[in-house]
């Protein structure tokens, strides 16, 4: 008798634990069952791995951003150390050497990147650095190339009509002139640098009317 009780026993054991699994089923899919505590990750399971030279360059940027030049040029120079081909740090820190006020070291950094491999913000720097060397036509390339790309930036356009007034190309820089004063009719001294280069050019009369734009009656 008690060998068939036992038995039962079991048998609706099995039949209560059948029943139950599909409401097991339907709480772990809801998400309403019980909380399952996961397993610690284990070493390497967080993320890519960030490497020194990576973060001491975002460092660098920092730096440079807070105005902290001579810090972030130290962390640049030793990024490059363990870097020496990289041309975003390279770039970079001809820039901050330009912002630093360190010209001669600027462009030489600048001068080491292929051209093909230089972005349009170093490319702008150096023409900037070519045109106070007065290599005109080297900047001239460079700042066409880039509002080429950019020509909305009415500063690196502005930069070129001075470099082509300085070249004693008149007629050229006048026309980059009139460019900026069509987006920019207000700008005084846009139009008082106009009025000089159509002095310069001969055109007196123009540059009289413009000037007297300028002026209160």
């Amino acid at each position: 008798m008690k060998h068939w009780r036992g038995r039962w026993i079991i048998f609706f054991a099995l039949l209560s634990w059948l029943a139950s699994a599909p409401v097991l089923e339907a709480q772990v899919k809801s998400g309403s069952g019980p909380e399952i505590t996961p397993a610690k990750p284990g070493p390497g399971q967080l993320g890519e791995t960030i490497p020194d030279w990576q973060a001491r360059l975002e460092l660098a940027r920092l730096l440079s951003h807070m105005k902290k030049y001579d810090e972030s040029i130290t962390e640049y120079q030793k990024v490059l150390r363990e870097k020496p081909d990289s041309v975003e740090a390279r770039a970079e820190l001809g820039r901050v050497l330009f912002w630093s006020g360190q010209r001669d070291k600027a462009l030489k950094t600048l001068e080491m990147i292929p051209p093909e491999r230089m972005d349009d913000q170093s490319r702008a720097v150096l023409a900037d650095l070519y045109g106070a060397q007065k290599q005109y036509a080297k900047a001239e390339a460079l700042y066409r190339d880039y509002l080429a790309k950019h020509p909305d930036d009415l500063s690196a356009r502005l930069k070129l009509a001075e470099l082509l007034s300085w070249s004693k190309r008149y007629p050229e820089s006048l026309g980059q002139f009139e460019i900026i004063l069509r987006a920019r009719p207000n700008d005084l001294q846009v139009r008082r640098k106009y009025a000089l280069v159509l002095s310069w050019a001969g055109r007196k009369a123009e540059a009289i009317k413009e000037l007297r734009k300028t002026l209160e009656p």
